[in-house]
């Protein structure tokens, strides 16, 4: 919640899914797309992704605060920007 929250996104609805033991799934319905995780902590991972319209959002302060709780040790990031052709900017692998 936190990290959308602190994007400057517009929570319209979530639902989420527990596995047992540990697993969650995760999703935020948004005024401007989705954001969501998925949690393999039998792997030590999860995937988390945003996705919004227009200029409202911050995926880098999206990113700040889901590494803040996070805490990973490993990080894989990708932002797509989405217009007419959809490019990556700053593949980045910490």
């Amino acid at each position: 919640n936190n990290a959308v929250e602190q994007c400057g996104a517009t929570i319209l609805e979530t639902s989420h899914w527990i596995f047992p033991p540990n697993g969650l799934t995760m999703v935020f319905l948004l005024s401007e797309s989705h954001a969501s995780i998925h949690t393999y902590p039998e792997h030590g991972a999860c995937f988390v992704d945003l996705f919004t319209c227009g200029e409202k959002c911050s995926a880098e302060k999206f990113d700040i605060a889901m590494r803040e709780y996070l805490k990973p040790q490993l990080v894989n990031q990708r932002t797509l920007i989405r217009n007419e052709d959809i490019s990556e900017k700053n593949a980045i692998q910490k």
